[in-house]
């Protein structure tokens, strides 16, 4: 699996210091990265520590940045990305193809989940 970062839009300000910035994952035609990708993600460990910890959310990665540490905040992220498709690549064997198409229902299914408690709460406003 090699997870893709979709371009970087700036989400809004937390604590009036740090940059919301978020960029999607496409994860060869999958909803998001499987849990093998995710734990090895994870499990990186040189990200820069004085930089706000990257989350996954749902199908985005999301992280906080100050302005002046934008630009590498941005390049560690994409480094971490890359560094986890490079393991993921050589520790991981890949997985059969009904294996993903499970995955792949099972994550159709939250995002069906979702979008349904979505529509609850807004039918309730």
């Amino acid at each position: 699996m090699v997870i893709a970062l979709a371009a970087p839009r700036v989400r809004g300000v937390a604590d009036g210091d740090f940059l919301e910035i978020e960029a999607g994952l496409e994860a060869e035609g999958l909803a998001w990265p499987d849990a093998e990708w995710l734990s090895l993600f994870r499990e990186y460990s040189a990200f820069p520590a004085d930089l706000e910890e990257p989350r996954l959310e749902h199908g985005r990665l999301c992280f906080e940045v100050r302005d002046d540490d934008l630009g590498r905040g941005w390049t560690a992220v994409k480094e971490r990305v890359a560094a986890t498709n490079r393991m993921y690549g050589e520790l991981l064997a890949p997985r059969d193809r009904s294996g993903q198409k499970a995955e792949a229902r099972r994550r159709g299914d939250i995002d069906e989940r979702i979008q349904d408690a979505q529509r609850l709460l807004d039918a309730l406003d």
